[in-house]
């Protein structure tokens, strides 16, 4: 038997890929208010962690279709890099054999945490040509899917990444030191693959403007890790070390950060440079929207388009410090980041989301109407 949700069968409940997720909690969240959706949650994986979602039961939905129980709608956004092509496949023949609308909201077409990025964008087209609706951030990116898949998809843009009472105080005392310009900061997190760092930060060191402060953030584990010879980013350790020399620079290794600690953290910052070798958008510049932080944005995939304001970019595989010191000067001159509507935003991107889901059940409904 196979779902036919509506409206009288209450809320449509979504099983999102992931539920818990600061994206989906603002990208649907004026449609959870109004009891439009459920977004069931992510299953306990660890009690020790309660909120990792990763790995995701419901992509082994061939294997195990239980995980479907419930659901009228299936969301997948990320999170599938751990299986193969063939698995992806399987997950979408079980989605479908279930009866319910599977909808795919393509934030990357390149993995930013990927070296290699074939892979992935074999497993991303195997859901855009199963799905029954697709999302993208931008049309830039909406027009590449087209072109290499040959499908149509719904551009809605990124919501806020943060509540709103977590980022505007800081956002609010940035307005207060409008044109300092002290420090430049830079997040490399667990110095993934695709974080830029060797190539990258001698020479954003030597382009940083006069009586100008150079942070780099990084997780004290991937460093400690990183200093072992042989390890994938040992030169990325060496480079970090070597910058503690200047005295102008300084590496702050730090444990997990909760959201109130990285806001508190990037609000020290005049501006932020995004490190990124490879990618499509970016949640930091929705983030950098947030505390109304200006990027120092890598001309990478959609990343302009998504921020939206002039900005001067950089090549993140071979930057040039010509280039890193016009793309600062830019950032830290900058006006003041224009301030977000967020509730309006958040609104208008939970409504477009609904639209969608609706529009999917009515073609599953059809396509089922028309093989009975």
């Amino acid at each position: 038997m196979t779902p036919d949700h509506t409206s009288a069968a209450g809320p449509l409940r979504v099983r999102s890929i992931p539920a818990g997720h600061d994206y989906v909690r603002h990208a649907l969240g004026s449609a959870i208010e109004r009891g439009d959706i459920v977004v069931l949650a992510d299953p306990l994986l660890d009690p020790g962690e309660p909120t990792r979602w990763w790995p995701h039961p419901a992509l082994e939905a061939a294997a195990r279709p239980e995980v479907l129980d419930g659901t009228d709608l299936v969301h997948v956004h990320f999170g599938y890099e751990h299986r193969s092509p063939a698995q992806v496949a399987e997950f979408v023949a079980a989605v479908r054999t279930r009866g319910v609308p599977l909808v795919v909201t393509v934030h990357d077409l390149t993995n930013p945490h990927e070296p290699d990025p074939a892979m992935h964008l074999e497993r991303t087209g195997i859901l855009v040509r199963g799905a029954d609706a697709v999302i993208t951030l931008t049309a830039g990116a909406a027009d590449e899917i087209r072109r290499r898949w040959g499908v149509d998809s719904r551009v809605i843009p990124h919501p806020r990444l943060m509540p709103a009472e977590v980022t505007e105080p800081h956002r609010l005392g940035r307005l207060e030191k409008a044109g300092r310009t002290g420090t430049v900061g830079v997040a490399l997190g667990s110095l993934r693959a695709g974080v830029a760092a060797e190539g990258l930060l001698p020479r954003l060191a030597d382009a940083l403007p006069s009586q100008t402060d150079l942070v780099v953030m990084v997780r004290s584990d991937a460093l400690a890790s990183a200093r072992a010879p042989g390890h994938t980013r040992h030169e990325a350790a060496h480079a970090l070390d070597t910058l503690t020399e200047l005295p102008h620079v300084e590496v702050r290794p730090h444990d997990l950060l909760t959201n109130v600690e990285l806001c508190r953290a990037l609000s020290g910052f005049d501006a932020l440079v995004l490190p990124h070798r490879h990618g499509t958008h970016s949640g930091w510049l929705e983030l950098c929207r947030d505390l109304g932080l200006p990027p120092v944005i890598p001309d990478i995939g959609y990343l302009i388009e998504q921020w939206g304001h002039p900005a001067v970019s950089y090549d993140p595989i071979e930057p040039t410090v010509d280039e890193l010191r016009r793309a600062l000067a830019a950032a830290l001159s900058t006006p003041p980041v224009p301030v977000r509507a967020a509730a309006a935003e958040d609104g208008a991107v939970a409504a477009a989301h609904a639209e969608l889901y609706r529009t999917a059940l009515a073609a599953v409904a059809s396509r089922r109407a028309g093989s009975s």
